[in-house]
């Protein structure tokens, strides 16, 4: 195999630009921020998000909720959800005492069986979960990688999208996610 030494070069660089990113994406959660923050369209509300719950119903994201809902996708196959899953739970253990929050972690596994299993090894059987197993519910609304978080008002808007894995832990995102709770539902989180 004679490769020319252009070729050769294409490649060295390539490699060098794999590793960078994935030095890069591997290091993004130690560093105390939200990594990607996209601004909604305005007024923007996904289309019918049916996904099936744990007791075999069927819950449509889309519809609204009368309290701030935060759409979580990932996968059990997904570094990077697997990464942020301690941060995510170690959020929702504190908001879920605030009845106008609600999280729903959609996963896009295929079977109930593989979520509870990889959910149960890391001490996360708490986190409320639904099923999106073709990924309708996670395309009506524009996911196209995991993780993928979208944050709805009581209404049903959406007012942040967040790209890619998050420090749900750190100061920073703390203190974004209670000014975004103030802004969706009026006032601080109260305990309850």
């Amino acid at each position: 195999m004679n490769l020319s030494k252009s070729r050769i070069a294409l490649l060295a660089l390539g490699t060098i630009v794999t590793i960078a990113l994935g030095i890069t994406y591997r290091g993004a959660l130690r560093k105390g921020s939200m990594k990607v923050i996209e601004p909604p369209p305005a007024a923007m509300k996904p289309g019918a998000s049916p996904v099936t719950l744990k007791d075999g119903t069927t819950r449509d994201l889309a519809a609204p909720s009368g309290k701030l809902l935060v759409v979580h996708f990932w996968a059990t196959w997904c570094a990077p959800c697997e990464e942020e899953l301690p941060g995510l739970l170690a959020w929702w253990r504190e908001a879920k005492a605030d009845p106008r929050i609600e999280l729903v972690a959609v996963s896009v596994d295929e079977e109930w069986k593989v979520v509870d299993g990889f959910l149960a090894k890391r001490g996360a059987t708490d986190l409320p979960v639904a099923l999106d197993p073709g990924k309708a519910a996670a395309s009506s609304f524009g996911t196209q990688k995991f993780p993928e978080t979208w944050f709805l008002s009581p209404d049903g808007e959406v007012l942040l999208h967040q790209v890619g894995a998050q420090d749900w832990t750190s100061p920073a995102a703390r203190a974004a996610l209670e000014a975004l709770e103030a802004k969706a539902l009026g006032t601080g989180r109260t305990a309850g």
